[in-house]
């Protein structure tokens, strides 16, 4: 299935820039700054291990070190080795695009294919992700792409529904890649080929595995009786398959779709609750699982379950015994113990979050910024600006003591240094 790889220049797009821009003799991230490769952040788990950040903004809201003007898309922004990587739609095609992480200079851009128009809002939903010299990028309709992450040059691509059969779910391809080893792990969404492995430098199909109804969650690797595996988070449940040929290891049922419509709607990653527990959060609740091995068999088990915390737009993340997350439009921490509530706020909206050196790192729907304590004992806003305008969906991403914030109009670097 594998089509024959690219050498040919990407097309090179305008991006405006707005008249804010770096200060004079700022320097770009280092090669040793802490990236934000992918999905969530380094581990995947949207927690970063810098520290030494700012922990309240001045009265006049956070410095603005530039702010540049982007298309529509919910895509994530990552960083890697000082340059940025993110998607939107722009003059009538996806792009993958990269900026330079200090200024925000587009580097290069390369099509992905025609934009994407919906209801819910239009363009690219999945987050590229960097490799060593590649990066990794789905389109809304299904071009898997990768492509030099220097020079933006197509190394291979995959058409998904063309190729594997798949069913274009309703509101895109919002599913993000993972890297395991030499292989790059997607949800293909074909039939019997739900999910797929390829080799990351040639693109060769490795294997496809399953069939399910695809969502817009993403896989995570991790480690459960001892046994490196893929989880993958589709239409009607949780898959478990072995990283080097799919083979499934366990499932367990836990329906995502959206009552209204019928549609799949699960956007949530799960939270491994090590070294045997899982927390899921989808539109329709949430809860704890506990898996255990005997003899190679696993068995999976709910310790509980409710709808105390019903992740919708984002997905929450985990601190210590703590989840912190968004029930709709109610940011709320519970007991992962207990699935109990220690304080909820409401006010951010439909939001997203990313915790870094004891705080929380909160957007807001309508793009209020925020610095929380990271405290379960109770709710405390440190410091709080309106930095964007519109519908703000997209998690944060921070990387180099700078916070990258974005709708479908701009993109913003704020300064997360004392």
């Amino acid at each position: 299935m594998s089509k024959s790889a690219f050498i040919f220049l990407p097309l090179l797009l305008t991006l405006p820039l707005s008249s804010q821009q770096a200060r004079p003799g700022d320097e770009p991230p280092s090669e040793t700054a802490t990236d934000w490769p992918q999905w969530r952040g380094p581990q995947r788990d949207a927690t970063s291990p810098e520290v030494g950040l700012v922990q309240k903004w001045p009265a006049d809201g956070p410095e603005v070190l530039w702010r540049v003007e982007v298309g529509d898309g919910y895509s994530g922004v990552v960083v890697a080795a000082g340059k940025l990587y993110t998607m939107w739609d722009e003059e009538g095609a996806q792009i993958l695009a990269c900026l330079d992480a200090a200024s925000g200079d587009l580097a290069w851009s390369t099509p992905l294919g025609d934009d994407f128009e919906h209801r819910y809002g239009n363009g690219p939903r999945s987050t590229p992700l960097v490799d060593g010299d590649l990066v990794f990028a789905i389109g809304t309709s299904g071009t898997l792409l990768a492509a030099d992450r220097r020079s933006g040059d197509r190394i291979w691509e995959h058409d998904l529904v063309e190729e594997f059969g798949a069913r274009l779910p309703a509101y895109g391809y919002a599913s993000s890649p993972l890297v395991v080893g030499d292989r790059l792990i997607v949800e293909t969404a074909g039939k019997g080929a739900a999910y797929s492995a390829f080799d990351k430098r040639t693109g060769e199909l490795g294997w496809s595995s399953q069939d399910d109804e695809p969502a817009y969650s993403s896989p995570i690797l991790v480690t459960l009786g001892g046994v490196d595996q893929i989880l993958f988070w589709s239409a009607w449940g949780l898959h478990s398959v072995l990283p080097d040929t799919g083979k499934e290891l366990w499932r367990h049922p836990w329906g995502t779709y959206c009552p209204a419509s019928g549609d799949p709607l699960g956007t949530g990653t799960p939270l491994l609750l090590a070294p045997d527990g899982l927390f899921l959060s989808s539109g329709s609740g949430t809860g704890v699982l506990r898996i255990s091995s005997t003899d190679g068999e696993f068995r999976v088990q709910t310790e509980w379950e409710s709808k105390v915390l019903r992740n919708d737009v984002n997905s929450s993340l985990l601190l210590g015994q703590h989840v912190y997350g968004f029930d709709y439009g109610t940011l709320k921490c519970i007991d992962v113990r207990t699935g109990v509530a220690k304080w909820e706020k409401r006010g951010y909206r439909k939001g997203s979050l990313i915790a870094a050196d004891g705080q929380l790192i909160v957007l807001g729907e309508r793009g209020v910024a925020a610095l929380v304590d990271a405290d379960p004992e109770a709710f405390v806003e440190k410091s709080s600006a309106t930095v964007l305008e519109g519908k703000n969906w997209t998690s944060p991403t921070l990387a180099g003591a700078r916070l990258y914030l974005r709708n479908h109009e701009e993109l913003v670097c704020l300064n997360m240094k004392p």
